[in-house]
């Protein structure tokens, strides 16, 4: 999360310093490519973080499977060991 902040701040900065370069008298290009520089820090931080989470999200889809699988075998042993037990009782 801090570096989707970091990288929202960096497009913020870059898109003030883009707009002052284009709207000064002189049409500062060189402020304009180093906001272009800094945009396109903040856009591959922004992707970072985005493919971070979507990692994050696959990880946690992944154990999730995982523990359900294991409670159903889990539960299925249980009832597996109950069942020839309940089933002697009414032989007797």
């Amino acid at each position: 999360m801090q570096e989707q902040d970091t990288a929202r701040e960096l497009i913020s900065e870059a898109s003030r310093k883009l707009t002052e370069a284009l709207q000064g008298s002189g049409k500062d290009l060189q402020s304009a490519k180093v906001a272009q520089v800094v945009l396109t820090a903040g856009n591959g931080k922004l992707n970072a973080a985005a493919k971070q989470l979507v990692n994050i999200k696959q990880q946690k889809e992944k154990i999730q499977d995982q523990l359900c699988k294991n409670d159903i075998a889990k539960n299925s042993e249980v009832s597996d060991k109950s069942a020839p037990a309940a089933k002697k009782r009414k032989l007797h």
